[in-house]
């Protein structure tokens, strides 16, 4: 038996390959026949239907798969897979702390985000001025602004952590 994660459209569907007569999708029992026609297309006779489809591997786990004229991606995965990227996936958000430092000695002019405030890539965090210019210091990830450790019109020198978000 064969347990799969299949991901469409932001959606998960479990699919189990009983055997060559029979698939379990999201636990409903679906009677199939495949019939492959060349390389990458193939019919396949779902419970009552007819479905003429083709599949190509477009990474390592993603395919793109074409069923009646109707494209979209999917994600591939055995479930042990899905178990592990999960894993990596909750490790990382909630190991991820991150530092903004000082990149040059300088004052800290204004300060565009408050403690608990959601920061996206690229959003300005704040402006940092290094000789006589304004210097605005961005988001390198999505985070929440978790501390802020000096206030506008103090200075910092290089590398002082001026904020942390997870």
């Amino acid at each position: 038996m064969n347990d799969m994660i299949i991901t469409t459209n932001n959606r998960k569907h479990s699919v189990k390959i009983n055997n060559s007569n029979e698939v379990e999708i999201n636990n409903n029992r679906v009677p199939v026949e495949l019939s492959q026609i060349n390389n990458s297309s193939y019919l396949l006779k779902f419970g009552n239907k007819i479905f003429e489809i083709t599949a190509h591997k477009l990474e390592k786990e993603k395919y793109g798969i074409l069923i009646d004229g109707c494209y979209f991606d999917a994600l591939v995965r055995t479930q042990l897979q899905e178990n592990a990227n999960d894993f990596q996936k909750n490790k990382n958000v909630s190991s991820k702390k991150l530092n903004i430092k000082a990149p040059m000695p300088g004052l800290l002019l204004k300060l565009k985000k408050n403690i608990g405030d959601q920061v996206t890539v690229g959003e300005p965090l704040l402006i940092l001025e290094a000789m006589k210019m304004e210097n605005e210091i961005r988001s390198p990830v999505n985070g929440i602004v978790k501390e802020i450790l000096f206030a506008e019109g103090q200075s910092v020198e290089k590398n002082s952590i001026i904020l942390t978000f997870e």
